[in-house]
């Protein structure tokens, strides 16, 4: 008689590329359930639409250094799902005057839309969307998680915080052996505006890093492969700007964002016939020596069972997103 051993049970907390890499990893090595907390997976690898214009408002693009994240991409690229960006690149707000910046290695960008990326690996994983992990709580036969809707989830054999350092210290215990490197993690905000034209002012180019100014980087959305011709321009404000200003009205904000806007552009930009303003609260780390010293891509208690991972840990880009990920992953495959 044949006996089916039943996978160990694991829990991941947050649907963004690094959670959803992980769960991707350990597909078949574990019986896993992701916990994500909004109505989409992603993270702040983002797409949204509104009144036909579609932006990519959180992550811009990817770029690919370390071997595994390249080797990751390849297949993507040849089917078709990621594509190389080539947009016409700028500096405004220099003191100088404005001029063209040529990028020293490829930026990617998947296809239709950003988040699409993070679609495919989701595709056929057990993800809980509209599901707010608020509370961890150790039993005798693991752990239990509490939502937002005191719905209690498990038991887990294993739970993996894959969110922002900020939102996993509120649910790790204090005894988790890195729980001071993640307590200790500063994030910090970005405020993101998307205009809708009905035409584009006749500029050279097509996506610009902003100095000495509230905005730090602007792309017109239409310059990214596999998009429409519609005039869609995406602002990224400075993370200092948004930190300073991250408890201000959203009306205030975006006046602020437009003025400057019409500034850099010497007040050549018509109205917009669509706006939104949107605020990622965790949106990059503060660099210190310590950080940048620390080069950890993740953590693990095999005590407690329970792990960290994200983009946070390496840098905030997509590719440590999936080292991450990945990391963490190859460590739990040698203890489930």
């Amino acid at each position: 008689m044949s006996v089916v051993l039943e996978l160990p049970r694991l829990a991941i907390i947050g649907a963004g590329f690094s959670g959803l890499t992980l769960a991707r990893e350990l597909d078949g090595h574990a019986d896993v359930t992701v916990f994500e907390k909004s109505s989409r997976v992603g993270g702040r690898i983002a797409t949204c639409d509104g009144e036909g214009f579609q932006f990519d408002y959180g992550a811009q693009f990817m770029t690919a250094r370390a071997r595994a994240f390249k080797g990751y991409l390849k297949p993507l690229i040849t089917a078709g799902h990621v594509n190389e960006w080539h947009p016409r690149t700028t500096t405004l707000g220099d003191d100088r005057k404005s001029y063209g910046r040529d990028w020293y290695e490829p930026h990617y960008i998947a296809v239709p839309s950003m988040n699409m990326l993070c679609q495919l690996v989701a595709s056929g994983l057990n993800i809980m969307v509209n599901t707010e992990v608020q509370l961890l709580k150790r039993i005798s036969a693991g752990w239990l998680l509490r939502d937002s809707n005191n719905t209690y989830h498990g038991p887990f054999e294993w739970v993996v915080c894959a969110i922002p350092a900020p939102q996993a210290a509120g649910l790790l215990p204090t005894s988790f052996v890195s729980y001071e490197k993640v307590a200790h993690t500063i994030m910090l905000s970005c405020y993101s505006l998307l205009l809708g034209f009905s035409r584009a002012p006749k500029i050279p180019w097509e996506a610009a890093v902003v100095k000495n100014s509230p905005i730090g980087w602007l792309a017109w959305q239409s310059s990214r492969p596999g998009r429409d011709n519609r005039a869609g321009l995406l602002l990224h404000s400075t993370n200092n700007w948004a930190e300073q200003h991250r408890n201000a009205s959203p009306t205030c904000v975006q006046q602020t964002l437009w003025c400057e806007l019409e500034r850099l552009m010497a007040k050549t930009m018509p109205e917009p016939e669509y706006s939104r303003l949107h605020l990622w609260r965790y949106a990059n780390i503060e660099i210190s020596e310590e950080v940048s010293s620390d080069n950890e891509d993740c953590f693990i208690d095999h005590q407690l069972r329970l792990g960290v991972c994200g983009d946070w840990l390496m840098g905030g880009r997509v590719e440590s997103a999936y080292l991450s990920g990945l990391a963490l992953a190859k460590e739990l495959k040698q203890w489930l």
